[in-house]
This record gives C-alpha cells, structure tokens and sequence, in this order.
C-alpha cells in the first residue's frame, strides 16, 4: 500500500515536472543566439593575424595581465588581434569617406591626397590607442566597485560563519544571491562555478580568483582565505577581523572623501561664482574706457565667459565630484 502510495507520488511529481522542463526548453529554442557575431568577429581578427602578430605580443606583453583583470573573457592574444584588426577597418573605412569627400567637393589637389592618408593613419592609430587603454580603464572600474562593496560582503560572510555554515557554505549562500548585483558577488560566482564543474578545492579556486582580482584589497582577503584555511585556524575570527579592519577602511574612506568634498565645493565657488562676476565687471569697465581688447569686442568676451567658460567649469567639476564619489 504504501509503494503504491510512493510510486503515485512519484508519478504526479514527474508528471508536474514533465511540462515545465517542456517550458524550458521552448525558452531555450526560442530564446536569440547572443554574442553570436561578437564571437565570429573575434575568431576571425584572430585567426588572420595570430600568425604575424608574434612581435607585437612580445611588445605589449604586459596587457595580458590587464586584460585578464579587467574581466574581459578573451585571452590576450585574441584581444589584441581583435584591437589591430578594428584598427584596420576604421583606417579602411576612412580612406573610404575620405576619398568619396575629396571627389564630391572642391580640394586642392594638396588635399586630395594628403586628406585620406591623414584619415587613414588618424583613424588607424587613434582605433589602436583606445584599444589598448580600453582594459586599463575597465581595470580601474572594476577595482573601484570590488572595493566599495566588499566590505559588506565580508561582513555578511562573518555572520553567516558565525551560525555554523563552512567556508564552502558561505561562499556559495553568497554566490546564490540573485538580487545581489555586487561584482564581488560575481567573482564569488565564478569561485563557486570553479569548485562545481571544475573539480577545484577551495584553496585553488581561492588561488584562481586572486590571479584575475583588479583589487589589492580583495587579493589580500583572498591571501588570508588561503592562509587561514591551508594552516586550519579559525576561519570566522579571520572574517571577523577582516571584517572589522574593512569597516574602519571604510570610515577612514568615507572621512577623507568629505574632506575632498569641502575642496570641491571650494573649487565650484571660486570657478563658477567668483571668477565670472569679476571678469565681466572687469570687460564691462574696459569696455567703457576703450571700447575692445586687443582687437577684440568686450561684448564677445563676455558671451564667452557666460556661454563657454561657465558650462565648462560646471562639467568640469561635475566630473570631478563623480569620480571621487562612492557609489555606495
């Protein structure tokens, strides 16, 4: 009676199952192949130029190191074929747009000639240029949202080893959060991942993440990880004091920027408020001695310090403030 009972659970089980496993796998055909062309570009720029590239690998050898931290899931060698083959088109491309202006319009023939190479060498090495400063920029990100975030990921990390869970367990109850969108979460992610389907241990997934870690702050949590867990001490009062040191970081931080921020307000009032009433006072009392300066009408030159020099001013300050603010 009661196998019965069992096999009837397990039935309507399969059965409940049975239509959404079907659901998924309508998703998963109907869902659009992405990156697709993304990847073909890539795979092609490589395999065109792999085999003529070898001077230039050894010449900017060390972007490989940038480009693995930079969270950019290509190898270096593939990345930078992909950069000199973008260079390529754009330079092509130009010397298209620039020939095609050069017949439809009146030029020189100075020009026509000197127009296209210009474009095409501009368009080249400015193409090459962002390329190769594209994985320092996103470096730099990435190692700034790692460090404003982690802290309250250890700090959860040191209450939930409090209950009793392992290492392992608190890694992964991190890595689950789905409403978390933290990049330390991520890299918890790909720790997780590393250890599931890799067959990794926890000092080598440990040892993985701080190879392609942007942040110092967060390769030395990683190094005491892997030292607290390869001697066998106390992990939870390691993540405590991680904790505890990470937070007074955070302070030290947070007073520092408000310091930076009583600067910068300094700087809007001298930039933006002073500055412009006294050169417009100034134009407007040479304007009624001599009428211009130097050739040039007092009028213009106040246009020029309400139109041109006071945007600028503001969004240069603005940039300024964004880059030293906290995102949280």
């Amino acid at each position: 009676m009661g196998d019965s009972s069992t096999d009837g659970r397990r039935g309507l089980g399969a059965k409940s199952a049975a239509p959404k496993r079907q659901v998924a796998q309508q998703k998963r055909k109907q869902a659009p192949k992405q990156g697709g062309f993304t990847r073909a570009y890539w795979r092609r720029a490589y395999s065109l130029l792999d085999p003529s590239m070898e001077s230039l690998y050894k010449r900017f050898g060390k972007m490989e190191d940038q480009v693995r931290k930079a969270g950019i899931r290509l190898t270096y060698r593939v990345y930078l074929c992909g950069v000199v083959f973008t260079a390529m088109i754009v330079a092509l491309a130009a010397g298209v747009v620039a020939i095609g202006v050069t017949e439809f319009l009146p030029f020189s023939l100075a020009a026509r000639i000197l127009l296209p190479l210009i474009l095409i060498v501009g368009g080249g090495v400015v193409t090459f240029v962002i390329g190769l400063l594209y994985p320092r920029i996103r470096f730099g990100g990435r190692k700034r949202r790692i460090d404003e975030s982690l802290v309250f990921i250890v700090s959860r990390m040191a209450v939930l080893s409090a209950s009793g869970m392992t290492i392992e367990e608190v890694m992964k109850q991190i890595a689950h959060d789905e409403d978390n969108k933290d990049l330390v979460v991520q890299e918890f992610r790909k720790m997780v991942r590393d250890m599931n389907l890799l067959g990794m241990d926890l000092t080598q997934a440990l040892q993985e993440e701080r190879r392609r870690s942007p942040s110092e702050i967060f390769s030395g949590f990683l190094d005491g990880m892997i030292s607290t867990s390869a001697s066998g001490a106390d992990i939870q009062g390691y993540l405590v004091k991680a904790s505890k040191t990470l937070m007074d970081d955070k302070r030290l931080k947070t007073r520092s920027f408000s310091e930076t921020l009583g600067v910068v307000a300094e700087m809007y009032t001298t930039i933006l408020v002073v500055m412009p009433l006294i050169l417009i006072i100034l134009f407007a009392v040479m304007g009624v001695i001599a009428g211009s300066l130097g050739g040039v009408s007092i009028t213009l030159l106040i246009e020029l310090v309400v139109y041109f020099m006071v945007p600028m001013g503001g969004i240069m300050i603005m940039v300024i403030a964004d880059g030293i603010m906290p995102r949280r």
